[in-house]
Parts: C-alpha cells; structure tokens; sequence
C-alpha cells in the first residue's frame, strides 16, 4: 500500500486535506475536511491521520505501507515496534506488515493546547464529559472541545451513492445535537472524512483506528483527547484478554492499542474503564442537561427522538428505573410505549440471562444494590418466553418458517 503525499486545499468552507492511496491494484483518494472556523486545528504538513485510517486495511490485505509524506517518529516506531505485532497475535486474520515513511521526526505542534472528547449524545459521551468538564480537573486536562468524526459511526458504503446519503445523516445529526455544546459553551467540531469507503469490514472492526485518525488530523490543536470507552470496565476487559478470544469489536482492546497511537505532541486516552454501562447511566442521572439531550437510540438515523423500545432505549429505562430517575428522563423519551411494550419482556430477559449477557449482569448487579426487586415485576410466563428467547429452541423455530409464524404472537 501506498499512501501519498498530503495536499491542503483551503477554501470558505474550511480546509480540506486528501492523499492518494493505492492497494489492491487500485487507486483512490483519502480524505479529512473541517469547518473554516475550525481551520486553525488542522494539520496540514503529516500524514500521520492517513497512515492510522490505513493500517487496519493494510494489515488486513497484507500488505507494507509506504508513506510517501512526513510522519511522527513516535508514531512510526511505536506501530513497526509494539502495534503492528501486538495485533497480528490478538486478530489472526491481520498480517504482520512493515511501514515506511519519506520523513520521520518528532518536531510536532508543541503549542497544541486543546482537550476534546466526542459528543454523540449517548450515555458514555456524557459520561466522559460530565468527569472531565464538570468534575474539578488541572489545566490541560479539562475539555475545552467537543468533537463530531464521520469516520464509519453513520455507516459504511456498500453501494454508488452511500457515501451521499451517509454524509447527509453526519450533517443532520451534528445539527441534532449542536444544543448541548452550545449550552455548556463548549465549541462542537465536525469533522468530515470518506475513511469508512476504505473500511468494508464494518465500523466495529476498525473505529478506534478510524476515530484516531480524524483526531490526529486535528493534531495542531488538540493536546489530549479522551476516547470514551463503551461501558466495559477494566475488570472486564482484563478477563476478555485473558480468555485470549478474537475482538469482536477493536475498543475492547482499546487500552492496549492507544498508547502507541499517540504522538509527540497529542495524548490518546482511553477513558471510562473504572465503571460499567450501569455505573456510567448513574452519573449520567445526575447530570441535569443530559435529561434534556441523551440520545441513545438505535432506530432513528437523524436523532430526532428515542424510540423508547429498541434495545439501546429499553436497557437505558430500566437502568433509569432501577436509578429512580425514570421520570426525569420524560422529556426525552417515551416512557409510556416503554412501559406497555418492552418493560416486562427486558427485566425477564436480564433475570434469565445474568450469566450470559454482560449488560444483563450489570442491571441485574445495580437491581440488588438498589434494592430494586426484578422477579416481583415478571411471572413465570415472562421467565419462560425469556428462556426460550435465549435457547436452542428458538434458533430452530427462527430457521424454520411455518414454525416461526405460528411462534411469532406468543414471543410479542
């Protein structure tokens, strides 16, 4: 793979940097654009956020990448060294592959002086923010941006024409959720890319080297950036590592991989490790703007409201619930729909599942510490649709069709 020379081009809109890409005997241009007001934190001159966006492909196809602009040193060193190994052993279907750059040095943005997150609106952002801008935190460690990347979050092209209608659903929801950073007077960055065309495997595989890429992009202003964690705590994720099983999505090795994603000049971190999904919707609950802006919603694209009832929302409630703060949380969500078609079914679905299902476990932890009596809001015939939900049974009825259908109204 070949990555090429950057090329800068600034218009009113705000700055665009691209590089031709070869692999596979193709070619193809890479590219990272921010808004002009933003201008000033782009870096123009590395191509440090080409090669992190490449890497994964590369060590997927096989093939050693040649850089042909300037690179970090650090950066460079520590993936040939430490990273590149380390993920060849953790994925097997990764190749161990060589990098080259036409220029390596450590001379890079001292004076970066921002700290940044990324704001999505759902409970780990607000996690992340609420320890880092409302918690008393030391100069150059408390947030002074927030940060929106297209870089595969909002879809992965699988046809002529995604790469459109992806960037539309970006923009519609940066507008969605620009209230929040404006309320705590925060400036809200977005970042556009088409990193993700190069990523077919799916964002899972790959967002923690396609978000680092858009921040290193950002690297003349950004001095530490805080890449909130996805409700694993560190206990967890040590056990993950030491079953020695394939990541099925990359930030569950998150805290392996960021030190040696950093560069002389920006701070990588992998944060909110200390507590699980529940442990991070208590602080969230206590957070008065969150009640007004979290969104964690699986089923709609431009953020316009909760659903109430997907699996993201349902899980949230019940946390909520447990929390004694369901109520709080109206203006957001419908708690109604929530009540009448998913409640009974999901706190089954914890109480039956506990062992298997890492988010089970942690609701049903925070129900015994609350004193929040699960089975007293389920009967026998709920824990048994559950049990079946999760059993060999099911699977056969879902892969036969007349089976299925005849299933379908006693599973609702």
């Amino acid at each position: 793979m070949t990555i090429g020379k950057p090329i800068a081009k600034r218009t009113a809109e705000g700055t665009v940097l691209s590089a031709a890409v070869s692999f596979q005997g193709i070619s193809d241009e890479c590219f990272y654009s921010v808004p002009a007001e933003f201008a000033g934190l782009a870096d123009t001159e590395s191509s440090n956020c080409f090669l992190v966006g490449m890497l994964y492909p590369a060590m997927r196809y096989g093939e050693d990448i040649r850089v042909e602009g300037r690179v970090s040193a650090k950066l460079l060193y520590n993936l040939n060294e430490y990273l590149v190994p380390m993920m060849a052993i953790v994925d097997p279907r990764l190749k161990r592959i060589r990098i080259e750059a036409g220029s390596a040095d450590g001379n890079f943005h001292p004076g970066a002086k921002a700290v940044g997150t990324g704001f999505s609106g759902g409970i780990d952002s607000f996690a992340t923010i609420y320890e880092h801008l409302e918690r008393p935190s030391p100069e150059g460690f408390r947030l002074t941006h927030l940060f929106f990347f297209n870089v595969g979050a909002h879809g992965i092209p699988k046809k002529p024409g995604d790469m459109e209608s992806i960037g539309r659903q970006f923009r519609a929801r940066f507008e969605k959720l620009k209230a929040f950073p404006r309320e705590v007077s925060l400036p809200f960055v977005p970042v556009d890319s088409n990193v993700h065309k190069f990523h077919p495997w799916g964002h899972l595989e790959v967002a923690t080297f396609a978000t680092v890429s858009a921040v290193l992009f950002l690297q003349r202003g950004i001095r530490r950036y805080y890449l909130a964690s996805s409700g694993h705590t560190y206990r967890q994720l040590w056990k993950f590592l030491g079953d020695g099983g394939r990541p099925d999505a990359i930030e569950r090795v998150n805290m392996m991989l960021l030190p040696w994603l950093s560069t002389e000049s920006v701070d990588i971190v992998d944060d909110g490790n200390l507590y699980d999904r529940s442990a991070k919707t208590a602080i969230v609950a206590e957070y008065a703007p969150a009640a007004k802006y979290l969104n964690v919603c699986y089923g709609h694209d431009t953020l316009d409201t909760n659903c109430s009832v997907c699996p993201k929302c349902a899980r949230t409630l019940l946390t909520l619930e447990i929390l004694g703060k369901l109520d709080a949380f109206s203006g957001v969500f419908d708690i109604g729909r929530y009540r009448r078609e998913v409640r009974r079914r999901l706190i089954a679905e914890t109480i039956v599942g506990r062992r298997a299902n890492l988010f089970a476990r942690h609701l049903s932890d925070l129900a015994r510490e609350r004193g929040f009596d699960l089975r007293g809001e389920v009967n026998a015939l709920d824990l048994f649709r559950a049990k079946m939900l999760n059993g060999r049974l099911h699977a056969f009825i879902r892969g036969n069709p007349l089976l299925k259908r005849l299933a379908k109204g006693f599973f609702k």
